[in-house]
């Protein structure tokens, strides 16, 4: 007998729940007017041919402005900067 209640509580709160979010599911759809089925397109800025040659150039010049701050050395092989 205590296990018949203990199905019925347990399919009672199923089926509460299962009509709660029928309804909420069916009101949200009328709200919104939208389908859930559409799709948005990002777009990642590496996707941008520009952007790509951009980065390229300015990661080329960052290079480039390291290695001569790591040259400036005098004849006898030691660095001209004190740190």
């Amino acid at each position: 007998m205590r296990l018949l209640i203990f199905v019925a509580v347990v399919v009672g709160i199923a089926v509460i729940f299962g009509a709660v979010y029928g309804i909420s599911t069916l009101l949200e759809r009328k709200r919104s007017g939208v389908t859930r089925t559409t799709t948005t397109k990002t777009n990642a800025p590496d996707d941008n041919p520009e952007f790509l040659r951009n980065l390229a150039r300015r990661l080329a010049e960052e290079e480039a402005k390291k290695q001569n701050e790591a040259k400036p050395q005098d004849e006898s092989g030691e660095e001209t900067n004190d740190k």
